[in-house]
């Protein structure tokens, strides 16, 4: 760690000292001993470079202390897709801007598919690497970035259009799994299930079905829908299967096909199909 004195020197000075001595080779930590007053604007230094920041206020003198914050670990070795990106999401909404999260795994493509997702959850890979025969990268939480143009539409919400039902197993469970990491990762989700898809919502269907590495249909799509998930349920085609509002499990709900057009329309909505 780089320890500087530089007595006399006065704000924005010794946080434009203090950024350049860190480009320079001070990568794993920086003391400087300033004049009292001198220490404004280093915390915001400390934070851009994932340096914990502390000052003692001493009697004739300031010393600040830049250090490298220690970094979370988060291990998804065993994990199933989408599990690894399911816990990286939540992990990463709650730390604060600057915080570091070191995650691994024994699978490199685990990893290599998080950090292709990390920009999306306010996030940057610092570091990539192996350790103890483990792929890892290195996180940090960043501010989420504005929209440079106005024309640029960012697409903060998912919508998925189930059609299948619980006739096509695969397809039911892949609605609620990417439902479920779409969530994690911070977007907002609407399913929409249609034509047979909205078998999945008529009580006592869902639970019907296992999926050998999940747990059961209805279980999952229940705990979508409680992590904020809304579920619609397309009113024509129920009409057509003899389904009414009372035959639908909780947290679901009728809708015309008004609202699924709105929905196809909105440009801030990816629109995913199974």
């Amino acid at each position: 760690m780089k320890t500087v004195q530089v007595l006399g020197i006065k704000a924005p000075n010794s946080a434009i000292l203090a950024e350049n001595i860190i480009k320079n080779g001070a990568d794993d930590g920086l003391i400087l001993t300033l004049s009292p007053g001198s220490e404004e604007g280093l915390e915001n230094v400390a934070e851009k470079y994932g340096f914990a920041f502390e000052v003692d206020n001493l009697k004739d003198k300031v010393v600040v202390r830049m250090t490298k914050s220690q970094a979370a670990e988060l291990d998804v070795t065993g994990e199933t897709c989408p599990g690894p990106i399911i816990l990286v999401g939540d992990k990463l909404s709650s730390m604060a801007t600057g915080e570091r999260l070191k995650v691994k795994s024994k699978s490199s493509e685990a990893i290599e598919d998080i950090a292709i997702s990390i920009p999306e959850m306010n996030g940057k890979v610092v570091e990539k690497g192996t350790d103890n025969n483990k792929t890892y990268i290195l996180l940090e939480k960043v501010e989420k970035a504005a929209s440079t143009s106005a024309a640029v539409v960012n697409r903060d919400k998912v919508l998925v259009a189930q059609s299948n039902g619980i006739g096509n197993a695969e397809r039911a469970y892949a609605t609620f799994i990417f439902s479920k990491a779409a969530i994690s990762m911070g977007k907002k989700v609407t399913i929409f299930l249609l034509m047979d898809g909205v078998s999945i919502a008529k009580k006592g269907n869902a639970e019907k079905v296992k999926h050998p590495s999940f747990d059961r249909l209805d279980n999952l799509m229940i705990e979508v829908i409680e992590m904020g998930a809304k579920v619609y349920v397309c009113e024509l085609s129920a009409e057509f299967r003899g389904m009414k509002q009372e035959d639908l499990v909780k947290g679901t709900s009728l809708a015309g096909a008004a609202t699924y057009i709105t929905l196809l329309s909105d440009p801030t909505y990816a629109v995913v199909n199974f």
